[in-house]
């Protein structure tokens, strides 16, 4: 008798054991873009080395939609259990659910990290009539693109032309290739995105929506020197259903932030042109929610919410 309930005593020591262990089944991460985008090739180079460091397998699911607010609110309203986690920039994070309010905000989540962040850079064709800032402040009226209305490009422009006085004129495009071949071909006069568009584009950079100068373009002066405190940046994050058991958040932060600082995502990162800048679970959600306060802000001045 004794030899048998010791027996018994073990499996279910094994089987708590194993109840316990986590992950014990694949991770589903859903991207709010579609594939081969700026977000999905990021979120494909972090997957490998956050599964890694997870000890787990994570698969990418793509939800398409509303610039990337169907994605994040099927993310946001999936079972709270660990296993159904998101991959979000700025947009579908911070900007999507001040347009578009009910389906999901910044309560929806429980925050493992940010991964990666890089300032929006303003720029003009290279060989246009508008050489510098101050050409720009010359300059009564303005025609900017952007890469679809409540995107950075579109909130960051609209919130220097407020703070400069400028009448504008904003013409959505479909992503950021069209708004290039707009700005080639003179159907807008400005733009803001990336460093990483400012090398694969023939265009000038003349401001960056920093408080610090961007390691690549050390000439180029910071809004914040010039007059503007406007800091607007394009970040990743991953991000979980509120209410995710505590244990496991801690599991996914700590797998996530090895795969940040690992070597290998950041010579990914590298190669892209994008900068790793990890945030623990604490910090990013405060960094989120003053996103969603400032981008509030800055919406409402533009006249895209009451």
């Amino acid at each position: 008798m004794r030899n048998t309930a010791r027996i018994l005593a073990c499996v279910a020591g094994l089987g708590a054991g194993a109840a316990q262990a986590f992950p014990d089944s694949t991770i589903e991460m859903i991207v709010p873009f579609g594939a081969g985008g700026g977000t999905d090739t990021v979120a494909r180079l972090f997957e490998p080395e956050f599964s890694k460091a997870l000890d787990g397998t994570i698969v990418i699911r793509n939800v398409v939609g509303a610039s990337g607010s169907v994605g994040a609110a099927t993310a946001a309203k999936a079972r709270p259990d660990g296993y159904n986690i998101a991959y979000l920039p700025i947009g579908p994070a911070s900007i999507q659910p001040l347009l578009r309010p009910g389906s999901y905000g910044g309560d929806s989540w429980e925050y493992i990290c940010r991964t990666v962040n890089d300032p929006a850079i303003l720029m003009v064709p290279a060989d246009g009539n508008i050489a510098s800032f101050d050409d720009f402040l010359k300059m009564d009226s303005i025609v900017y693109g952007s890469a679809g209305p409540g995107s950075v490009p579109h909130v960051a422009m609209a919130a220097l032309a407020g703070a400069t006085g400028k009448e504008a004129k904003h013409i959505p495009y479909k992503g950021t290739a069209n708004a290039m071949n707009a700005l080639a071909g003179g159907e807008i006069q400005i733009f803001a995105d990336l460093p990483s568009v400012v090398k694969s584009f023939n265009v000038k950079p003349i401001a960056v929506f920093a408080a610090e100068r961007h390691p690549s373009y050390p000439d180029v002066p910071t809004t914040l020197e010039l007059g503007y405190d406007l800091q607007f940046s394009v970040w990743h994050g991953v991000f979980a259903p509120a209410g995710t058991d505590a244990d496991k958040v801690d599991a996914l932060a700590e797998a996530c932030r090895e795969a940040v600082n690992s070597p290998a995502f950041s010579e990914s990162m590298a190669k892209v042109s994008t900068t790793t800048s990890y945030l623990d679970p604490e910090d990013f959600k405060a960094f989120v929610l003053k996103a969603l306060e400032t981008n509030e802000a800055v919406l409402k001045d533009a006249g895209l919410i009451q």
